[in-house]
C-alpha cells in the first residue's frame, strides 16, 4: 500500500508538470489563438502525453523487463491517449458548449473563464485514468 501511495504522489507531481505543458500550450490555442476548445485540448495533449510518459516509467513504475519493449508501450501508450484526447476534447466541447448556453454564463467570470473552466472539469478524469493505464503497462507488460 505505501508503494501505491508513492507512486500516486510522484505521478501527481510528473503528471502535475505534464499538465502545466499541456495548460500553457492550451492557453495559447484557446485564448490568444481562438482556436476550438477541442482542437485545442488535441493538440496540447500530445507534447504532455510524452513527457508524462518518458518520465513515469523511468522515474515512476517499476518497468516489467521481460514484456513489451518501452517502444512498444510508447505506441501503446499514445494510442490509449488519442483516444482518450479525442473523447475528452469532444466532451470538453460539448461541456464548453454547455456552460456558453446556461444562466451560469450570465456571471461574468464564468463568460470570461469558460474556456478555463472547462479544461480544469476535464483534467481529474485524464490524471485518474492515466495512473491507471501507465501503471498496467509499465508494470504488468
Amino acid at each position: 500500500m505505501r508503494k501505491l501511495l508513492m507512486q500516486i504522489s510522484k505521478f501527481l507531481i510528473i503528471s502535475g508538470t505534464g499538465w502545466l505543458i499541456d495548460f500553457l500550450i492550451y492557453l495559447l490555442l484557446a485564448i490568444k489563438l481562438n482556436f476550438y476548445v477541442g482542437y485545442s485540448n488535441f493538440i496540447s495533449g500530445i507534447p504532455a502525453l510524452t513527457f508524462v510518459f518518458m518520465v513515469s516509467t523511468r522515474k515512476i513504475f517499476e518497468c516489467n523487463t521481460d514484456g513489451l519493449s518501452l517502444k512498444r508501450k510508447y505506441i501503446i501508450y499514445f494510442l490509449y491517449q488519442m483516444i482518450l484526447i479525442i473523447i475528452i476534447s469532444l466532451f470538453g466541447q460539448i461541456l464548453y458548449s454547455i456552460i456558453s448556453i446556461s444562466s451560469f454564463n450570465k456571471i461574468v467570470i464564468i463568460k470570461e473563464y469558460s474556456k478555463i473552466i472547462t479544461k480544469l472539469i476535464i483534467t481529474p478524469i485524464t490524471m485518474v485514468l492515466n495512473f491507471c493505464v501507465m501503471k498496467i503497462l509499465s508494470e504488468k507488460y
